[in-house]
């Protein structure tokens, strides 16, 4: 929790590349909520990222989980975009 609220840039490669590199489900979710604790403008453009592109279907969904929380208007413009597709 606190990793993503303090993250500097290499803090932020580092969960970046446990989403998309760990082999363990679990730890992947754990970092895409550390990425739902940066800063919006850090933070929300990586979730999509996750969102649109992870192999992990656990992952994508922790994603857009967080994504809806997050009440961001790029959040939401995604998410409403991929529902009325």
């Amino acid at each position: 929790f606190w990793l993503g609220q303090k993250a500097s840039r290499k803090a932020i490669g580092a969960i970046s590349d446990a989403v998309a590199n760990d082999p363990e489900t679990e730890l992947k979710k754990k970092a895409v909520f550390a990425l739902s604790q940066l800063p919006k403008e850090e933070g929300v453009p990586l979730l999509i990222d996750v969102a649109k592109n992870n192999r992990n279907a656990a992952v994508r969904k922790q994603a857009f989980f967080w994504l809806g929380q997050s009440k961001d208007p790029k959040a939401l413009e995604y998410l409403e975009a991929v529902l009325t597709k």
